[in-house]
């Protein structure tokens, strides 16, 4: 029998290597929470938003050891103002293990805005995705959301959080 040129054995190796890599690359996922009913509050004060559909307004999640995690926040969003403040925003603070993450520290990150118009209306799906550090054992995942400029209600509908590797 005759052996394979080093010619045919490359493409071989390559394409073990590149399956090798991306088996390993599968990212574990560490938490997922979703909420598929709307939400909303007639106040632009600060407040904890629900996660779940049982309405649980804070998330766990274990891991082996500390380390850094990737987490996603995405959600329906609208802002009430009154009917021609375009201006009036919906900010979101990520808070994990009682520390809020950067870039959603204070009111300056807008999440989603109004229209224009009177009411709810205007809605958008907008996400986020941030790194955290986690903490060896149990990890909380909190997410606070606020009115500014003008807003007179919150609107954050169907929701997913999803922290993994």
């Amino acid at each position: 029998m005759q052996s394979p040129s080093p010619k045919t054995l490359r493409p071989g190796v390559a394409a073990l290597a590149l399956a090798v890599a991306a088996t390993a690359a599968v990212a574990a996922v560490r938490l997922s929470a979703v909420r598929t009913n709307n939400w909303s509050v007639n106040s632009p004060a600060a407040v904890f938003v629900p996660l779940t559909g049982a309405g649980a307004t804070a998330v766990g999640f274990a891991l082996p050891a500390a380390g850094r995690k990737v987490l996603t926040y995405s959600a329906e969003c609208a802002v009430n103002a009154p009917a021609g403040n375009n201006t009036a925003w919906l900010d979101i603070d990520i808070i994990v293990n009682g520390v809020v993450v950067p870039p959603t520290v204070g009111t300056g990150d807008a999440f989603c805005d109004a229209n224009g118009t009177a009411g709810f209306d205007g809605w958008a799906r907008n996400s986020i995705t941030v790194v955290i550090t986690g903490l060896a054992g149990a990890n909380t995942v909190r997410v606070v959301a606020r009115g500014n400029g003008g807003a007179t209600g919150l609107w954050l509908g169907q929701s997913a959080l999803v922290v993994h590797d």
